[in-house]
């Protein structure tokens, strides 16, 4: 009951994004006793195994990281509404992480590589949406030389990434349902992250 009032208590802004990392500790707890007394932990371009670890601290590093991420995020940002939604995307993608490695741990034939895609392909999708609508913040952004540097460059810098992001997204998203080889998925997320660069430095240049 105390944690329940505890939790009631929280800005309603970040309950979503606390109560996807409860969910995280809460699937760990429920799978728990029927993972393998190893897990994976590290995985090659092809899907294989390279790294294992116990399962006690396994099981929680994904949950624990998404605990410290999400209250430093909290701690840091300023409780407007674009931040709200780049916590909780951040929320989301972290317990997705979670819940496949939970899922490739009980199924080990399965690689997670594609599924770890699809997750950044929407994480993608969902920052494209508020990307034009950033103001000049200490850290969340596009923070390139340039776009510090000059806020007329922020501005036409995040506007311009906004659809490049979306369209980046779904296109690793695709990629990845389709199972092609991951250097695809790979080459469009470095694509989709050097455009905001480039394009910052033209606008910038040009003056």
């Amino acid at each position: 009951m105390n944690a329940f009032m505890q939790y009631r208590a929280i800005s309603p802004r970040y309950r979503l994004a606390l109560g996807l990392v409860l969910v995280a500790f809460a699937a760990t707890a429920l799978c728990f006793n029927h993972l393998p007394d190893t897990l994976p932990m590290h995985w090659d371009l092809h899907g294989q195994p390279t790294n294992y670890l116990p399962r006690w601290p396994a099981a929680w590093i994904m949950p624990i990281t998404a605990a410290i991420v999400i209250i430093w995020l909290i701690r840091q940002l300023t409780p407007k509404r674009t931040n709200t939604i780049v916590i909780n995307s951040v929320a989301g993608l972290m317990c997705y992480f979670s819940a496949v490695s939970l899922f490739t741990a009980m199924q080990p034939t399965e690689s997670p590589v594609p599924y770890l895609f699809m997750g950044i392909g929407v994480f993608l999708m969902a920052v494209g949406n508020i990307l034009g609508k950033l103001t000049w913040d200490y850290f969340v952004g596009l923070r390139t030389y340039w776009t510090v540097d000059d806020p007329r460059v922020w501005e036409r810098t995040h506007r311009a990434s906004a659809p490049v992001y979306v369209l980046g997204g779904a296109a690793i998203l695709i990629a990845s349902l389709a199972h092609a080889s991951p250097l695809v998925p790979i080459a469009l997320l470095l694509a989709t992250g050097l455009y905001p660069m480039l394009h910052s430095y033209i606008i910038w240049h040009r003056g």
